[in-house]
């Protein structure tokens, strides 16, 4: 059997759509001998490392969206702007707007897995080196560190600090991280989840999302460069449109929208997994 790579690209909410590529492999009974990710692909591909299921997340997600501790119909008041402090924690002046230590609680409580070594599936995680500007490559040692490095939107999240190295999004250095993965793999399969336009491109963008849409323009830059060098066997951008990078509470929407690419990605897999390799001459 070939050996599969996966690699999920960072984006924020549009990750989600990496759960309906999950989909994909668990109807066509496969899994991959090894995980990349970066920012919300580092969540996503930590949880399928440690054997959760799509429908698994799906549940968590909805958990961690809408808590039992909420008054009946809360969520219903609640901007994404609100639900995204609820979900982090605010703070103010200290290297980010929010410590993040609600979404990490509810990480460590909900993995099932403390280090890399305790996963079923090899996984790797990019993260950034704020102050040597490199990118950082977890694959063994503690887990949970290493996701939340990844996740760190500078300015927003609290950058984190492991073995006096401050780290923050590995979406800035390697958005897309299938080129960590090409030596362990037969066929590569990338999952981009960077944004497509979604204004007319006459109005001028509101405060916190300009600042993340240039962060997304950065991001689509770094792929399309590294792209003309080098590709993965299979390269899959799902079309979401008109979600922000913290429009969690859109995720069936998102699931929606992925379906196109859920099944291009199928019919990629059984392609080249039914394709016998030329005899050497």
């Amino acid at each position: 059997m070939k050996k599969i790579g996966i690699a999920f690209g960072g984006g924020g909410a549009r990750g989600l759509a990496h759960i309906s590529m999950i989909e994909v492999f668990e109807e066509l009974g496969l899994k991959p001998s090894i995980i990349s990710g970066t920012s919300i692909g580092a969540i996503i591909g930590a949880f399928y490392a440690a054997g959760s299921s799509s429908k698994e997340m799906k549940a968590m997600l909805k958990r961690l969206l809408f808590p039992r501790n909420d008054k009946p119909f809360d969520f219903l008041w609640k901007s994404d702007f609100v639900k995204m402090f609820s979900m982090f924690d605010p703070q103010f002046f200290n290297s980010g707007l929010m410590k993040g230590d609600r979404f990490y609680n509810f990480l460590k409580a909900e993995l099932g897995a403390n280090t890399f070594e305790e996963l079923k599936i090899p996984l790797k995680i990019v993260a950034t080196d704020y102050w040597n500007k490199e990118e950082v490559i977890f694959a063994e040692g503690k887990l949970l560190p290493a996701i939340r490095a990844s996740y760190s939107l500078p300015g927003l999240l609290t950058p984190a600090k492991i073995k006096n190295r401050i780290l923050v999004d590995g979406g800035i250095v390697n958005p897309l991280p299938f080129d960590i993965l090409l030596s362990d793999c037969d066929i590569s399969v990338a999952i981009d989840i960077t944004a497509y336009r979604t204004s007319n491109g006459k109005e001028y963008p509101p405060t916190f999302e300009s600042v993340f849409t240039t962060y997304q323009i950065m991001q689509n830059s770094i792929n399309q460069q590294k792209m003309k060098f080098i590709k993965p066997d299979i390269y899959i951008r799902p079309e979401i449109y008109d979600v922000r990078v913290f429009d969690f509470s859109k995720h069936e929407s998102i699931y929606k929208q992925s379906e196109a690419a859920k099944e291009n990605l199928k019919r990629k897999l059984e392609k080249l997994l039914t394709t016998e390799p030329e005899p050497a001459v």
